[in-house]
Parts: C-alpha cells; structure tokens; sequence
C-alpha cells in the first residue's frame, strides 16, 4: 500500500504519530489517518497520508503545536 503525501490535513482525520523527516533535520512531519487510533485494533483497516509539518521545528512538541495551529485554521 502506498501512503500518499497532502498539501493539507482533511477535516475529521487524527494524527497518529509525529516524526521528523530525516534524521538530524528540523522538517517535521505527521502520519494521519482517518479512523481514530484507539479503534485501530483488530480489523479496522485505516487510510492513511503524510502531511508535510509547516516550518522548521527544534523538537517533536514545537512541530505538533504548528500541526495543531494549521489543524485549528482548516476547522
């Protein structure tokens, strides 16, 4: 299966995880999905894309609050 990357988060999708790029850089990105995680177990099967985290973030937490702003203006 082949994870496409979006030019902005849809609206009602969560954000599973969170990581850097590449190793070492400040580019951030998010691994989004469109079930919500906690009904992920068992067979749930969950489309899911990466979304490229605006700006350049020191830390996990910075580049979660910026996804969180650009989460917050789509709604």
């Amino acid at each position: 299966m082949t994870i496409e990357y979006l030019d902005r988060p849809p609206q009602g999708w969560f954000v599973f995880e969170v990581m850097r790029k590449k190793a070492r850089k400040s580019d951030w990105i998010a691994l989004m999905v469109d079930v919500d995680p906690d009904d992920l177990p068992g067979k749930r099967i969950a489309r899911q894309f990466w979304f490229d985290i605006p700006g350049k973030h020191r830390s996990r937490d910075a580049a979660w609050g910026a996804l969180q702003d650009v989460i917050a203006t789509r709604h």
